[in-house]
Protein backbone atom coordinates (compact mmCIF):
# COMPACT_ATOMS: atom_id res chain seq x y z
CA UNK A 1 0.00 0.00 0.00
CA UNK A 2 2.66 2.54 1.07
CA UNK A 3 6.38 2.35 0.29
CA UNK A 4 8.48 3.48 3.26
CA UNK A 5 12.17 4.34 2.77
CA UNK A 6 14.57 5.74 5.33
CA UNK A 7 18.28 6.52 4.99
CA UNK A 8 20.92 8.51 6.84
CA UNK A 9 22.00 11.72 5.18
CA UNK A 10 25.70 10.92 5.63
CA UNK A 11 25.79 7.15 6.11
CA UNK A 12 26.65 4.60 3.36
CA UNK A 13 23.93 2.92 1.30
CA UNK A 14 23.86 -0.15 3.53
CA UNK A 15 21.98 1.98 6.06
CA UNK A 16 18.99 2.25 3.72
CA UNK A 17 15.75 0.53 4.69
CA UNK A 18 13.01 0.18 2.05
CA UNK A 19 9.86 -1.76 2.92
CA UNK A 20 6.17 -1.77 2.10
CA UNK A 21 3.61 -0.89 4.76
CA UNK A 22 1.79 -2.56 6.34
CA UNK A 23 4.21 -5.06 7.79
CA UNK A 24 4.57 -6.88 11.09
CA UNK A 25 5.12 -4.22 13.76
CA UNK A 26 7.83 -6.16 15.62
CA UNK A 27 9.71 -6.91 12.39
CA UNK A 28 9.59 -3.24 11.39
CA UNK A 29 10.92 -2.18 14.78
CA UNK A 30 13.72 -4.75 14.64
CA UNK A 31 14.79 -3.70 11.13
CA UNK A 32 14.91 -0.04 12.08
CA UNK A 33 16.89 -0.57 15.26
CA UNK A 34 19.35 -2.95 13.55
CA UNK A 35 20.28 -0.06 11.25
CA UNK A 36 20.58 2.41 14.12
CA UNK A 37 17.28 4.23 13.72
CA UNK A 38 14.73 5.14 16.36
CA UNK A 39 11.79 2.75 16.89
CA UNK A 40 8.75 3.43 14.67
CA UNK A 41 6.84 4.90 17.64
CA UNK A 42 9.34 7.79 17.69
CA UNK A 43 9.83 8.25 13.95
CA UNK A 44 7.73 11.14 12.67
CA UNK A 45 6.62 11.00 9.03
CA UNK A 46 8.20 14.44 8.57
CA UNK A 47 11.97 14.03 8.96
CA UNK A 48 12.81 17.72 8.55
CA UNK A 49 15.75 18.61 10.80
CA UNK A 50 16.64 14.98 11.45
CA UNK A 51 19.91 13.24 10.48
CA UNK A 52 17.89 10.90 8.27
CA UNK A 53 15.46 11.23 5.38
CA UNK A 54 12.06 9.52 5.26
CA UNK A 55 10.29 9.02 1.94
CA UNK A 56 6.69 7.80 1.64
CA UNK A 57 5.16 6.89 -1.70
CA UNK A 58 2.27 4.84 -3.06
CA UNK A 59 1.02 3.74 -6.45
CA UNK A 60 -2.49 2.99 -5.15
CA UNK A 61 -5.41 5.40 -4.75
CA UNK A 62 -5.86 4.31 -1.14
CA UNK A 63 -2.23 4.89 -0.25
CA UNK A 64 -2.17 8.25 -2.00
CA UNK A 65 -5.33 9.40 -0.19
CA UNK A 66 -3.77 8.49 3.16
CA UNK A 67 -0.45 10.20 2.39
CA UNK A 68 -2.26 13.40 1.41
CA UNK A 69 -3.81 13.57 4.87
CA UNK A 70 -0.76 12.99 7.06
CA UNK A 71 0.43 15.68 9.44
CA UNK A 72 3.94 16.30 10.76
CA UNK A 73 3.25 14.71 14.16
CA UNK A 74 2.04 11.38 12.76
CA UNK A 75 4.46 8.53 13.37
CA UNK A 76 5.53 5.57 11.24
CA UNK A 77 4.07 3.22 13.85
CA UNK A 78 0.67 4.93 13.60
CA UNK A 79 0.83 4.81 9.81
CA UNK A 80 1.73 1.11 9.83
CA UNK A 81 -1.14 0.34 12.22
CA UNK A 82 -3.59 2.29 10.05
CA UNK A 83 -2.48 0.43 6.92
CA UNK A 84 -2.67 -2.92 8.74
CA UNK A 85 -6.31 -2.44 9.71
CA UNK A 86 -7.40 -0.97 6.38
CA UNK A 87 -5.72 -3.71 4.33
CA UNK A 88 -7.83 -6.34 6.11
CA UNK A 89 -11.01 -4.70 4.83
CA UNK A 90 -12.45 -6.29 1.68
CA UNK A 91 -14.54 -3.25 0.75
CA UNK A 92 -11.57 -1.09 -0.19
CA UNK A 93 -13.67 1.20 -2.37
CA UNK A 94 -15.89 2.18 0.57
CA UNK A 95 -12.85 2.95 2.75
CA UNK A 96 -11.17 4.92 -0.03
CA UNK A 97 -14.26 6.99 -0.85
CA UNK A 98 -14.80 7.81 2.84
CA UNK A 99 -11.21 9.01 3.25
CA UNK A 100 -11.12 10.79 -0.12
CA UNK A 101 -14.33 12.73 0.54
CA UNK A 102 -13.23 13.81 4.03
CA UNK A 103 -11.26 16.87 5.06
CA UNK A 104 -9.30 15.21 7.88
CA UNK A 105 -5.62 16.05 8.14
CA UNK A 106 -3.99 13.45 10.40
CA UNK A 107 -4.04 9.74 11.17
CA UNK A 108 -6.24 10.26 14.22
CA UNK A 109 -8.69 12.06 11.99
CA UNK A 110 -8.81 9.10 9.59
CA UNK A 111 -9.34 6.73 12.52
CA UNK A 112 -12.28 8.80 13.77
CA UNK A 113 -13.98 8.31 10.40
CA UNK A 114 -14.21 4.60 11.22
CA UNK A 115 -14.27 4.64 15.03
CA UNK A 116 -17.76 3.13 15.07
CA UNK A 117 -16.63 0.32 12.79
CA UNK A 118 -13.09 -0.65 13.76
CA UNK A 119 -12.50 -1.33 17.45
CA UNK A 120 -8.78 -0.61 16.88
CA UNK A 121 -9.67 2.99 16.03
CA UNK A 122 -11.83 3.81 19.05
CA UNK A 123 -10.72 4.80 22.56
CA UNK A 124 -13.98 3.41 23.91
CA UNK A 125 -15.95 0.28 23.21
CA UNK A 126 -18.59 1.01 20.56
CA UNK A 127 -21.53 -1.36 20.10
CA UNK A 128 -24.12 -0.98 17.37
CA UNK A 129 -27.40 -2.22 18.81
CA UNK A 130 -31.00 -1.24 19.49
CA UNK A 131 -32.18 -0.27 22.98
CA UNK A 132 -35.69 -0.90 24.26
CA UNK A 133 -37.33 1.86 26.24
CA UNK A 134 -38.34 0.78 29.74
CA UNK A 135 -38.17 -2.96 29.11
CA UNK A 136 -40.09 -5.03 31.61
CA UNK A 137 -38.04 -8.11 30.79
CA UNK A 138 -35.07 -8.98 28.61
CA UNK A 139 -36.02 -12.50 27.57
CA UNK A 140 -33.67 -14.58 25.46
CA UNK A 141 -33.54 -18.04 23.89
CA UNK A 142 -30.52 -20.09 23.01
CA UNK A 143 -29.36 -19.96 19.39
CA UNK A 144 -27.11 -22.66 17.98
CA UNK A 145 -25.07 -21.31 15.06
CA UNK A 146 -25.14 -24.01 12.41
CA UNK A 147 -23.15 -21.95 9.94
CA UNK A 148 -21.37 -18.58 9.89
CA UNK A 149 -21.28 -16.66 6.61
CA UNK A 150 -18.94 -13.67 6.14
CA UNK A 151 -20.10 -11.00 3.69
CA UNK A 152 -18.80 -7.64 2.51
CA UNK A 153 -19.89 -4.45 4.26
CA UNK A 154 -22.10 -3.47 1.33
CA UNK A 155 -23.79 -6.87 1.24
CA UNK A 156 -24.36 -6.72 5.00
CA UNK A 157 -26.00 -3.30 4.69
CA UNK A 158 -28.31 -4.60 1.94
CA UNK A 159 -29.49 -7.45 4.16
CA UNK A 160 -29.93 -5.41 7.34
CA UNK A 161 -31.78 -2.57 5.63
CA UNK A 162 -34.36 -4.94 4.15
CA UNK A 163 -34.44 -8.12 6.27
CA UNK A 164 -37.85 -9.16 4.90
CA UNK A 165 -36.57 -9.26 1.34
CA UNK A 166 -35.75 -12.70 -0.09
CA UNK A 167 -32.04 -13.31 0.29
CA UNK A 168 -30.15 -16.06 -1.64
CA UNK A 169 -27.81 -16.72 1.29
CA UNK A 170 -30.80 -17.47 3.51
CA UNK A 171 -32.57 -19.52 0.85
CA UNK A 172 -29.46 -21.67 0.30
CA UNK A 173 -29.27 -22.51 4.01
CA UNK A 174 -32.92 -22.64 5.10
CA UNK A 175 -32.78 -26.43 5.54
CA UNK A 176 -30.40 -26.09 8.51
CA UNK A 177 -32.52 -23.48 10.31
CA UNK A 178 -35.34 -24.53 12.63
CA UNK A 179 -36.68 -24.30 16.18
CA UNK A 180 -36.16 -27.32 18.44
CA UNK A 181 -39.15 -27.26 20.78
CA UNK A 182 -37.81 -30.17 22.83
CA UNK A 183 -34.74 -28.21 23.95
CA UNK A 184 -36.22 -24.74 23.38
CA UNK A 185 -33.33 -23.81 21.05
CA UNK A 186 -33.14 -22.03 17.72
CA UNK A 187 -30.83 -23.46 15.06
CA UNK A 188 -29.60 -20.49 13.07
CA UNK A 189 -27.08 -19.07 10.66
CA UNK A 190 -24.87 -16.10 11.46
CA UNK A 191 -24.31 -13.57 8.69
CA UNK A 192 -21.56 -11.16 9.64
CA UNK A 193 -19.81 -8.15 8.16
CA UNK A 194 -16.25 -9.36 7.56
CA UNK A 195 -15.00 -5.78 7.36
CA UNK A 196 -16.59 -4.11 10.38
CA UNK A 197 -17.58 -7.09 12.50
CA UNK A 198 -21.29 -6.79 13.28
CA UNK A 199 -23.66 -9.62 12.39
CA UNK A 200 -27.22 -10.90 12.40
CA UNK A 201 -28.50 -14.24 13.66
CA UNK A 202 -31.21 -15.62 11.40
CA UNK A 203 -33.76 -18.43 11.75
CA UNK A 204 -35.86 -18.31 8.59
CA UNK A 205 -38.31 -21.08 9.56
CA UNK A 206 -38.25 -22.44 6.01
CA UNK A 207 -38.53 -19.04 4.34
CA UNK A 208 -36.09 -17.28 2.01
CA UNK A 209 -35.94 -14.18 4.22
CA UNK A 210 -35.03 -13.41 7.84
CA UNK A 211 -38.32 -14.35 9.50
CA UNK A 212 -36.64 -14.40 12.91
CA UNK A 213 -33.52 -12.29 13.28
CA UNK A 214 -31.43 -10.42 15.82
CA UNK A 215 -28.62 -7.92 15.33
CA UNK A 216 -25.41 -8.94 17.14
CA UNK A 217 -22.70 -6.29 17.63
CA UNK A 218 -19.11 -7.46 17.08
CA UNK A 219 -20.33 -10.89 16.01
CA UNK A 220 -17.14 -11.49 14.03
CA UNK A 221 -14.99 -11.22 17.16
CA UNK A 222 -17.34 -13.51 19.09
CA UNK A 223 -17.28 -16.07 16.28
CA UNK A 224 -13.50 -15.91 15.77
CA UNK A 225 -12.92 -16.26 19.51
CA UNK A 226 -15.10 -19.37 19.50
CA UNK A 227 -13.11 -20.76 16.58
CA UNK A 228 -9.77 -20.01 18.24
CA UNK A 229 -10.87 -21.93 21.33
CA UNK A 230 -11.49 -25.00 19.18
CA UNK A 231 -8.34 -25.00 17.04
CA UNK A 232 -6.35 -28.22 16.89
CA UNK A 233 -2.91 -28.74 15.41
CA UNK A 234 -2.33 -31.38 12.73
CA UNK A 235 1.23 -32.25 11.72
CA UNK A 236 2.05 -34.09 8.51
CA UNK A 237 5.61 -35.31 7.92
CA UNK A 238 7.60 -36.36 4.87
CA UNK A 239 11.21 -37.10 3.92
CA UNK A 240 13.08 -34.21 2.29
CA UNK A 241 16.04 -34.17 -0.06
CA UNK A 242 18.81 -31.58 0.15
CA UNK A 243 21.42 -31.46 -2.57
CA UNK A 244 24.29 -29.21 -3.54
CA UNK A 245 24.03 -27.12 -6.65
CA UNK A 246 27.21 -27.98 -8.55
CA UNK A 247 27.23 -27.07 -12.22
CA UNK A 248 27.73 -30.09 -14.48
CA UNK A 249 27.18 -32.68 -11.74
CA UNK A 250 24.08 -34.93 -11.73
CA UNK A 251 21.70 -34.25 -8.86
CA UNK A 252 21.96 -37.83 -7.57
CA UNK A 253 25.69 -37.32 -7.00
CA UNK A 254 25.13 -34.17 -4.94
CA UNK A 255 22.58 -35.34 -2.36
CA UNK A 256 23.58 -34.43 1.21
CA UNK A 257 22.98 -36.49 4.32
CA UNK A 258 19.94 -35.23 6.24
CA UNK A 259 21.62 -36.06 9.54
CA UNK A 260 24.63 -33.90 8.61
CA UNK A 261 22.30 -31.06 7.59
CA UNK A 262 20.39 -31.10 10.91
CA UNK A 263 22.45 -28.16 12.20
CA UNK A 264 21.02 -25.99 9.39
CA UNK A 265 17.36 -26.43 10.45
CA UNK A 266 16.93 -22.86 11.73
CA UNK A 267 18.71 -21.37 8.72
CA UNK A 268 16.55 -23.37 6.30
CA UNK A 269 13.34 -22.30 8.08
CA UNK A 270 14.45 -18.66 7.89
CA UNK A 271 15.19 -19.17 4.18
CA UNK A 272 11.73 -20.68 3.64
CA UNK A 273 10.02 -17.76 5.41
CA UNK A 274 12.01 -15.14 3.49
CA UNK A 275 11.21 -16.75 0.15
CA UNK A 276 7.51 -17.17 0.82
CA UNK A 277 5.25 -14.52 -0.62
CA UNK A 278 3.94 -12.02 1.98
CA UNK A 279 0.44 -13.32 1.24
CA UNK A 280 1.55 -16.81 2.31
CA UNK A 281 2.79 -15.79 5.76
CA UNK A 282 -0.65 -15.91 7.35
CA UNK A 283 -2.21 -19.02 5.77
CA UNK A 284 0.72 -20.84 4.18
CA UNK A 285 -0.38 -23.45 1.63
CA UNK A 286 -4.03 -22.59 2.31
CA UNK A 287 -3.51 -19.25 0.58
CA UNK A 288 -3.66 -21.17 -2.71
CA UNK A 289 -6.55 -23.46 -1.83
CA UNK A 290 -9.68 -23.19 -3.99
CA UNK A 291 -12.87 -24.55 -2.36
CA UNK A 292 -14.79 -27.18 -4.26
CA UNK A 293 -18.09 -25.58 -3.24
CA UNK A 294 -19.77 -23.28 -0.69
CA UNK A 295 -19.69 -26.00 1.99
CA UNK A 296 -16.13 -27.20 1.41
CA UNK A 297 -15.02 -28.72 4.73
CA UNK A 298 -11.33 -28.00 4.14
CA UNK A 299 -11.93 -24.31 3.43
CA UNK A 300 -14.17 -24.04 6.48
CA UNK A 301 -11.94 -25.83 8.98
CA UNK A 302 -8.29 -25.54 7.89
CA UNK A 303 -7.05 -22.09 8.85
CA UNK A 304 -3.42 -22.44 7.83
CA UNK A 305 -0.80 -24.96 6.72
CA UNK A 306 2.84 -23.92 7.03
CA UNK A 307 5.88 -25.85 5.84
CA UNK A 308 9.06 -26.10 7.92
CA UNK A 309 11.88 -28.54 8.54
CA UNK A 310 12.51 -30.19 11.90
CA UNK A 311 15.04 -32.65 13.27
CA UNK A 312 13.20 -35.95 13.83
CA UNK A 313 15.18 -39.01 14.90
CA UNK A 314 18.38 -37.11 14.15
CA UNK A 315 17.49 -36.21 10.55
CA UNK A 316 15.98 -33.17 8.86
CA UNK A 317 12.36 -33.87 8.04
CA UNK A 318 9.68 -31.91 6.21
CA UNK A 319 6.74 -30.89 8.39
CA UNK A 320 3.41 -29.30 7.48
CA UNK A 321 1.75 -27.80 10.55
CA UNK A 322 -1.96 -27.19 9.98
CA UNK A 323 -4.31 -25.27 12.28
CA UNK A 324 -7.73 -26.90 12.13
CA UNK A 325 -11.02 -26.01 13.78
CA UNK A 326 -12.34 -29.22 15.27
CA UNK A 327 -11.45 -32.31 13.27
CA UNK A 328 -11.56 -33.23 9.60
CA UNK A 329 -13.70 -36.09 8.39
CA UNK A 330 -11.85 -39.04 6.83
CA UNK A 331 -12.85 -37.89 3.35
CA UNK A 332 -11.70 -34.29 3.99
CA UNK A 333 -8.46 -35.52 5.56
CA UNK A 334 -7.69 -37.55 2.45
CA UNK A 335 -8.43 -34.58 0.18
CA UNK A 336 -6.35 -32.23 2.35
CA UNK A 337 -3.38 -34.61 2.28
CA UNK A 338 -3.68 -34.93 -1.50
CA UNK A 339 -3.81 -31.14 -1.80
CA UNK A 340 -0.64 -30.77 0.28
CA UNK A 341 1.15 -33.43 -1.79
CA UNK A 342 0.21 -31.48 -4.93
CA UNK A 343 1.61 -28.28 -3.45
CA UNK A 344 4.87 -29.98 -2.44
CA UNK A 345 5.35 -31.58 -5.86
CA UNK A 346 4.15 -28.91 -8.30
CA UNK A 347 3.25 -25.70 -6.45
CA UNK A 348 4.91 -24.29 -3.37
CA UNK A 349 7.50 -27.08 -3.20
CA UNK A 350 8.58 -26.71 -6.80
CA UNK A 351 9.01 -22.95 -6.33
CA UNK A 352 11.16 -23.51 -3.23
CA UNK A 353 13.33 -26.14 -4.90
CA UNK A 354 14.20 -23.76 -7.73
CA UNK A 355 15.76 -21.29 -5.28
CA UNK A 356 19.35 -21.57 -4.06
CA UNK A 357 20.29 -21.24 -0.40
CA UNK A 358 23.84 -20.25 0.40
CA UNK A 359 25.59 -22.22 3.14
CA UNK A 360 29.13 -22.93 4.28
CA UNK A 361 29.13 -26.00 2.04
CA UNK A 362 27.98 -24.05 -1.00
CA UNK A 363 24.62 -23.44 -2.61
CA UNK A 364 21.95 -26.01 -1.81
CA UNK A 365 18.46 -26.82 -3.02
CA UNK A 366 15.68 -28.15 -0.79
CA UNK A 367 13.05 -30.56 -2.08
CA UNK A 368 9.99 -31.52 -0.04
CA UNK A 369 8.90 -34.10 -2.63
CA UNK A 370 10.32 -37.13 -4.39
CA UNK A 371 9.01 -39.57 -6.99
CA UNK A 372 10.63 -42.40 -5.05
CA UNK A 373 8.09 -45.04 -4.02
CA UNK A 374 9.20 -44.76 -0.40
CA UNK A 375 8.22 -41.06 -0.22
CA UNK A 376 4.94 -40.30 1.56
CA UNK A 377 3.23 -37.48 3.44
CA UNK A 378 1.68 -38.95 6.57
CA UNK A 379 0.50 -37.86 10.05
CA UNK A 380 3.34 -37.34 12.52
CA UNK A 381 2.51 -40.34 14.71
CA UNK A 382 2.54 -42.64 11.68
CA UNK A 383 5.82 -41.14 10.48
CA UNK A 384 7.45 -41.58 13.88
CA UNK A 385 6.21 -45.17 14.09
CA UNK A 386 7.54 -46.06 10.64
CA UNK A 387 10.92 -44.44 11.32
CA UNK A 388 11.27 -46.12 14.69
CA UNK A 389 10.62 -49.51 13.07
CA UNK A 390 13.19 -48.75 10.35
CA UNK A 391 15.78 -47.81 12.98
CA UNK A 392 15.14 -50.98 14.96
CA UNK A 393 15.46 -53.16 11.85
CA UNK A 394 18.76 -51.49 10.90
CA UNK A 395 20.30 -52.14 14.35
Amino acid sequence: MIDFTIHHKKEPLNKVLAVELPMNADNLSDLLQELGYEPPEKLKVNSKGKPYVIELNSDTNMGFAILERLCDNDTIAELNNLCTVICKCSDQDYIYQTIFNSDVRCINGIKKLFADRFMEFSDKLVLNTSLERKPTELAVKGCIIEKAIPVSHRKFEVITKAPLRDEPLIAENKDIMYFDSKYNMYHCILIYDKDFGDGIVVESEGSDYARYAQYVPQAKIIYEQHRSNHINELRLCCPIEIYQHIYGYPRDNCILDNADMAEYADDINAFIYENDLPAEHEKGLMHWYHPEGPDDEIAEKVQSAHCTVEVINGELTGVITAKIIGELSDEAMERFTDYCVGQLSDGWGESLEQKYMRTECGEINISFWSDDESWALVPEDEYLSDNTQDMEMSM
